[in-house]
């Protein structure tokens, strides 16, 4: 017998959204605070509109000349990855057996999605490995922060749409 997933997907966009709402404002405050230090959201969407023209990664995004709408582009990559690990961590959570409402499920899966940028997109945007060859960014540390404020509003936003 087949159970019914907990949400539709339909349903999983609130949490998706509302996690990386709460990642982005939380980790404004700690970069405020000096806990954080990322990469721009401008290098990742200009890393985005290279990949339309067939370039995945770079020596240095930062020296390359800007492009009109990366800032846009960036966002809505981000709010689009932050949808789409809502989606799978829900059914993943059915898949398993376990309740999406667990915060430690929650904070679990969103602190392990930070192999992505450690290991994809700061050696794609020509910071090495885990951002090594930057000397501006903490990028370990940034990316456990995001992560985790993720999942907070990840855990958050499950707990809103399955009342």
């Amino acid at each position: 017998m087949l159970i019914e997933p907990p949400i539709s997907i339909l349903k999983s966009l609130i949490p998706g959204i509302a996690a990386t709402a709460t990642m982005d404002v939380l980790t404004t405050i700690a970069r405020r605070l000096g806990f954080a230090v990322g990469a721009k959201g401008a290098w990742v969407g200009r890393w985005y509109l290279g990949m339309f023209h067939g370039r995945f990664a770079h020596a240095n995004i930062s020296s390359l000349p800007e492009h009109r709408g990366e800032k846009a582009v960036a966002m809505a990559g981000h709010y689009a990855i932050g949808i789409v690990l809502a989606i799978a961590y829900v059914y993943g959570c059915w898949w398993l057996g376990l309740s999406p409402r667990s915060f430690l499920a929650a904070v679990g899966f969103s602190t392990s999605t930070v192999v992505f940028p450690l290991f994809v997109v700061y050696p794609a945007l020509g910071f090495g490995c885990c951002g090594r060859r930057s000397s501006h960014l903490k990028p370990l540390q940034t990316s456990l922060l995001s992560h985790f404020f993720y999942g907070i509003g990840l855990w958050w936003g499950i707990l809103v749409v399955m009342k």
